[in-house]
């Protein structure tokens, strides 16, 4: 099971129980998928590589309101970025991260705006090719694969806009902070996500 199947499936599990058991508690839910784009830069590595780059990815998200203005749940996210100084094509660096969140939300009209923090972990995967062809099937012997996990701390802040009454657009930006056991020095930088959010 991949990480969106699983994502998936805890939404739905999460959603079947709020409706099943009509918890007062809980005033709502809402999830959905996005996708993001943003730029990063940073990130430590043996051969003086500059992996600054355009990063790409895709996730998604599932929360419970529990008043009317707080909220909190779970999210995870895919994101990757070509490497294309100082190696060759299909070098990349690639970032997996997932954690709890939490953010407090004001409705405007159709206009929800919102800000939060989400606390977790990931994982950071280099593949970095010195010779070789990736087009190719040939066994290639420059190559680099490196796994370090660190401890995430993602501040955001976005805005939903109901286009009915159960789904909405979202925009968000956040700023990921990837911390190891050396420190603050994985790469980070802005991403802007873009998505849909199913509300109830």
């Amino acid at each position: 099971m991949n990480i969106r199947t699983l994502i998936i499936t805890l939404f739905l599990f999460v959603s079947s129980v709020v409706v099943s058991q009509e918890n007062k508690v809980i005033k709502g839910f809402s999830g959905g998928m996005m996708v993001h784009s943003g730029y990063q830069y940073g990130g430590d590595n043996p051969f003086g590589l500059d992996i600054s780059s355009p990063t790409f990815g895709i996730g998604g998200c599932a929360k419970l309101n529990f008043t009317d203005h707080f909220r909190a749940g779970f999210e995870g996210y895919f994101s990757t970025a070509p490497i294309k100084k100082g190696a060759e094509s299909g070098s990349h660096n690639k970032l997996f991260w997932t954690g709890v969140l939490a953010d407090w939300f004001w409705q405007h009209g159709k206009f929800t705006p919102y800000i939060g923090t989400t606390l977790g972990g990931g994982m950071e995967t280099s593949f970095f090719m010195f010779d070789g062809d990736k087009h190719d099937w040939k066994p290639e012997g420059m190559t680099v694969l490196h796994k370090q996990p660190f401890f995430a701390v993602d501040p955001y802040v976005g805005v939903e806009y109901a286009v009915g009454k159960a789904l909405r657009l979202t925009l968000k930006v956040d700023w990921m902070l990837a911390i190891n056991s050396d420190g603050l020095n994985r790469p980070m930088g802005p991403r802007v996500y873009f998505g849909f959010i199913f509300a109830h």
